[in-house]
């Protein structure tokens, strides 16, 4: 099949390439959010004192940038494919 004859879906409105820079792009910034905040939560959970007022607050704020990596991240990465609002 020639590629100049390849159809995209009528709501899928970015090119493969365009896709694809999409996908690489979260993907990195997904690894470094999960790898940033779980070295914060593990220091902060495996030394007793840095469990202090101020580090609990800070452990709380990585664990909820997890949840947001974790729940929100897909689903925006495919809503920016699918869509294509930028």
């Amino acid at each position: 099949i020639p590629w100049s004859n390849v159809t995209y879906v009528g709501f899928y409105l970015h090119q493969p390439s365009t896709a694809a820079i999409f996908i690489v792009s979260y993907l990195l910034i997904f690894l470094v959010c999960m790898v940033g905040n779980g070295v914060v939560c593990f220091i902060v959970l495996r030394s007793k004192n840095m469990r202090t007022v101020t580090n609990l607050f800070i452990l709380n704020l990585a664990i909820s940038d997890l949840l947001v990596g974790i729940f929100c991240m897909p689903t925006t990465l495919l809503d920016n494919i699918i869509t294509g609002e930028v």
